[in-house]
């Protein structure tokens, strides 16, 4: 039997390049967590055979489960079934029931008939357990070697997702007993991590040994991770329960929102429980905001809406700024910024009014407005709050800073 230890691999010279993030190992150590399996290492290596070889050995040595993903496409550059086949000694071979699942997909989608590259991906290491993809062509190959299991799966993320959930995990579960792992999440502000250490240290410190702390510092706020491990799971849960509830009584009204892991999420627990609704103007950041704060779910309950008013004459014509404002001050200023967070607070008829306007980069900058600076906003039927900020990152980063820093200010107007 397998030991519950997992190594997650990614496979792509388009990861170990930057050209794309590698987001599937994040997405099934999460899923791997929730199940009971602890993730020992994550791997990222390039498509080269010495490279994935090395680090099956290396997993191997380390873990009783390893996990690959990518390399499995119909070109030449995919190579990660013929290096399982060195590893574990044995040869590619026609499978029919992969050829009639590919067969059927590409007719259903309308697609070429397949070629010779599409029909390779048919071919799988005779020493697997192959596992019919319904999601796409490229097939799963299951291994196991001395009481030890490799699963290879392909580096599509919807494919990925539908292998772990549909096929690799109530396999998983057959073969491995896993221990229950409970986390639970606390956000905590007003605190810099070494003095929100200090603080709570004592606390920490009695900690019993099922349960583990982690700061995840969020830019200006402080999010806590407890995870607790153990075959009990009852037991881990009045653990659990009863130790957040003494760390919640030590830190106060410095814990404003628990059992999620996204600054908006935990936002939008605090606009909900005070019954406050929201709108947002946004220039140089082109929606960014608003996508951000969607992306928590039932962000319908305290979200209106959102105007992008990248042109001057949106600004004019939908939030009311005054032209002469715009020609005197220019679109990135306070006063224009504060002009937008309260029309757009009575356009979308809402209690809070938030607005972004900046120079993102690369261009566009000047000695009195260099590039990087960004005015942000918050109104309400009594007052506006405006903050200056001068990033100096590239205009992906100005604009994710853009964005955190608003919900900061909107963390900070709801605790005023």
């Amino acid at each position: 039997m397998a030991n519950k230890l997992v190594e997650i691999i990614t496979i792509g010279d388009e990861i170990i390049n930057g050209q794309i993030v590698d987001s599937n190992s994040a997405w099934i150590a999460s899923f791997l967590n929730r199940s009971g399996f602890e993730v020992n290492k994550i791997t990222s290596v390039p498509d080269q055979s010495e490279a994935i070889l090395q680090s099956i050995d290396s997993a191997f040595s380390n873990a009783g489960i390893v996990l690959l993903t990518g390399g499995l496409g119909p070109t030449k550059d995919d190579i990660t079934k013929h290096c399982l086949c060195t590893y574990f000694k044995t040869k590619l071979v026609f499978n029919q029931a992969v050829y009639d699942n590919m067969t059927e997909m590409f007719n259903k989608r309308g697609l070429w008939t397949i070629n010779s590259f599409n029909r390779s991906q048919a071919e799988v290491p005779e020493a697997c357990t192959v596992i019919i993809n319904r999601k796409g062509t490229a097939p799963l190959s299951w291994f196991e070697k001395e009481g030890k299991i490799l699963v290879s799966m392909p580096g599509v993320p919807l494919e990925m997702m539908w292998s772990m959930e549909k096929e690799i995990m109530p396999r998983l579960l057959n073969k491995v007993q896993s221990q229950a792992i409970i986390q639970r999440y606390l956000w905590v502000k007003g605190y810099p991590e070494a003095v929100l250490a200090e603080f709570i240290a004592d606390w920490e410190d009695d900690l019993p040994p099922e349960l583990k702390l982690a700061y995840l510092p969020q830019r200006s706020v402080m999010l806590l991770r407890l995870t607790a491990k153990n075959s009990d799971e009852a037991n881990l849960n009045n653990l659990l329960n009863s130790n957040i509830e003494q760390l919640k009584t030590l830190l106060g009204e410095a814990v404003f929102a628990e059992g999620v892991k996204s600054l908006e999420e935990a936002l939008g627990q605090v606009l909900i429980k005070k019954r406050l609704r929201l709108a947002l103007a946004e220039s140089c950041t082109g929606g960014a905001l608003g996508a951000r704060l969607t992306r928590a779910p039932g962000s319908s309950a305290y979200f209106l809406g959102s105007i992008v008013s990248y042109a001057n004459e949106i600004k004019q014509d939908l939030l009311a700024v005054p032209e002469i404002m715009l020609q005197n001050k220019g679109a990135v200023s306070k006063e224009v910024v504060e002009a937008m967070a309260e029309g757009v607070r009575i356009k979308l008829k809402s209690d809070i009014g938030i607005a972004i306007s900046g120079i993102a980069g690369p261009e566009g900058g000047s000695k009195e407005k260099p590039v990087g600076t960004v005015f942000i906003a918050l109104a309400d039927n009594d007052q506006c709050l405006c903050r200056k900020f001068e990033f100096q990152l590239d205009r992906t980063g100005n604009i994710e800073q853009a964005v955190h820093q608003a919900l900061i200010l909107l963390l900070d107007y709801l605790y005023l």
